[in-house]
């Protein structure tokens, strides 16, 4: 029919229990509390190929992840991210989690990013990557809040750095954090045939946020990775949403 290429969505195997998961293939990743209000990762992005591995350990649970995004202009950029969950299985939720992108000429994997339990500060600090310096990787951490108030109050929060500015030589040098935070308040309201949900959200995404270095953007193929609108962006919505209940009879 013409065209020059295809390219699959979603696909993959895996495997599923009640304290593992592991999943080799192509898709996307959505990280944070509420819905429509994530930062960094979200399901509405371009696919990507990836493999992760998540663990379920009473009351907490720890996944990592680890892709490769695009090969652009000889440079190969990488997605990896690691996230730790507390809930209580009821109304409470509570999760840090650490995205990073690195890149590089022709860069193959860097193992340093695929150890688990590592962080972007403490490899570059101690120039453990297979490529030497402080820019070509860029990493954002996040912490998320979702709290469940009498079965119909819902309140969802994620608060974001991009890049820890620790020291002086840093602030001299002109580097500044990079902030974004979300929240969303909803109530729903149920009857027998339906569920009528009100809610209010609001986005903010920093200038710097998102940004750095050009190859290590958050951005797949042009688009974000997270937030649709990208960096220096704000959003306040109110809405309803209506869901009917179905009937099937036997």
């Amino acid at each position: 029919f013409g065209f020059n290429s295809g390219e699959t969505d979603l696909g993959g195997i895996g495997y599923q229990n009640n304290w593992l998961t592991f999943q080799l293939g192509r898709g996307n990743q959505s990280w944070g509390a509420g819905d429509g209000i994530q930062l960094a990762l979200n399901n509405s992005s371009l696919s990507y190929d990836y493999g992760l591995i998540k663990f379920n350990i009473n009351q907490f649970k720890f996944c990592y992840f680890h892709g490769f995004l695009e090969n652009y202009s000889e440079y190969n950029r990488y997605l990896t991210g690691k996230g730790i969950e507390w809930s209580n299985n009821k109304d409470k939720l509570i999760s840090l989690s650490e995205v990073v992108i690195y890149s590089g000429n022709n860069r193959p994997i860097d193992f340093a990013y695929i150890n688990p339990i590592s962080s972007h500060l403490e490899i570059e600090l101690n120039n453990r990557q297979n490529k030497i310096g402080t820019e070509d990787a860029n990493a954002v951490w996040q912490l998320s809040i979702d709290y469940l108030l009498k079965s119909k109050i819902r309140l969802s929060g994620n608060f974001l750095i991009d890049e820890f500015v620790l020291d002086k030589v840093e602030r001299d040098a002109g580097k500044i954090n990079g902030i974004a935070f979300s929240c969303r308040s909803s109530y729903s309201i149920e009857k027998s045939s339906y569920v009528i949900i009100l809610y209010g959200s609001f986005i903010h995404v920093g200038p710097h946020t998102f940004r750095h270095n050009g190859f290590n953007n958050f951005v797949n193929r042009n688009s974000p990775l997270g937030w649709k609108w990208g960096s220096d962006t704000e959003e306040f919505k109110i809405g309803a949403e209506l869901y009917k209940y179905k009937f099937v009879h036997s």
